[in-house]
């Protein structure tokens, strides 16, 4: 593919965003929705290997399918407000089943399993930008759906992600896989913040992105899709070591790294408005996900850490040795939020 045509694809998928806020028609959502994931299907078997284009086949599959459950939920929307019997559960029958489609889109448990086959036949940045941009459009319409019984549908599904997503990826040792499981567990953390306010979703999401992206990225350079892969990369380039393991420990929400000031907001916001169940079943799912973030981190940073600092103190120098400090004082700035917003008047 010419590289000269990544750009108008690139537009494509940020004029789905534009189309679907400023739509107020079902119609013109479920087109924005469309436009983004035709753009972004060339994107995904850029290099053309088999193992591309079958994650590519198979994530047009299950696009294609919620996009046709998305339209007759509209279809049932226009024709009949409510179906009697049901509506007094669970609302707008249309309205529920435009709220599966997205849950099928954005891969929330139970509609899980094509999000780790995709991303594990995925290369790390088309992979990176499926589990992070192309989350934007669907969570859009999550928050214009939120209602009384919607709400607590999706938190439901939001804690069922978080716990899942943990499960999921304790015997993984593929890396792309861990990727995956991560991001769905995240996932559940975002829906229960959108359920809660659509700026606390938002906050979420960018720190999600921000600490993802630099992970990403450094995989993507060391070119290993294993773990004893990763380990044997490392060894001979202490940044990277340094960025995943910082990463990885952010991403698991421990303190003082930055993930855990989004868990915290989240978990703020859920006991604020009484839904503490919801927050229990997300620190459960945290817990069990911080086995897998913890054993990557054990390995950059413990076991492979002193033995580089040891023979090679180089890295600490120039371009490198600025970009990995930059990192990790990002990565480390979760306490000084918590503490600063905490002190704000109420």
């Amino acid at each position: 593919m010419s590289p000269y045509i990544s750009p108008l694809f690139g537009l494509a998928m940020s004029s789905s965003v534009l189309l679907i806020s400023s739509s107020t028609h079902w119609v013109f959502v479920w087109l924005g929705l469309e436009l983004g994931t035709l753009a972004f299907i060339p994107m995904l078997a850029w290099w053309h290997s088999s193992l591309e284009v079958e994650a590519t086949v198979k994530y047009f599959i299950i696009q294609a399918m919620a996009a046709a459950v998305f339209f007759f939920g509209g279809l049932v929307m226009t024709s009949t407000e409510y179906i009697s019997g049901l509506s007094q559960f669970v609302g707008n029958f249309g309205e529920v089943l435009i709220m599966f489609s997205i849950i099928m889109k954005l891969g929330l448990v139970p509609f899980h399993y094509w999000v780790v086959d995709v991303a594990q036949g995925l290369n790390y940045l088309p992979g990176m930008v499926l589990l992070t941009w192309q989350k934007v459009p669907g969570l859009m319409v999550l928050v214009q759906l939120v209602s009384m019984q919607n709400g607590l549908i999706l938190l439901i599904f939001g804690a069922l992600s978080a716990f899942w997503g943990g499960l999921g990826g304790l015997g993984q040792t593929q890396m792309r896989k861990l990727l995956a499981f991560s991001s769905i567990a995240h996932l559940g953390w975002l829906v229960s913040g959108c359920v809660v306010g659509a700026m606390l979703g938002s906050m979420y999401f960018i720190l999600y992105v921000v600490l993802s992206i630099p992970v990403f990225v450094f995989l993507y350079i060391l070119n290993n899709t294993h773990l004893n892969q990763v380990r044997a990369s490392l060894v001979s380039n202490p940044v990277a070591a340094m960025v995943v393991g910082a990463g990885f420990l952010s991403l698991a929400g421990l303190p003082p790294f930055m993930g855990f000031f989004g868990k915290w907001l989240v978990l703020t916001w859920l006991l604020n408005n009484f839904l503490v169940g919801g927050a229990v079943a997300l620190v459960v799912g945290a817990l069990v996900s911080l086995f897998y973030y913890l054993r990557v981190s054990y390995m950059c940073m413990v076991i492979l850490g002193p033995q580089q600092i040891m023979v090679s103190l180089s890295w600490r120098k120039g371009f490198m040795g600025s970009l990995l400090g930059g990192l990790v004082v990002l990565n480390l700035l979760g306490l000084l939020l918590v503490g600063g917003i905490s002190s704000l008047p109420k």
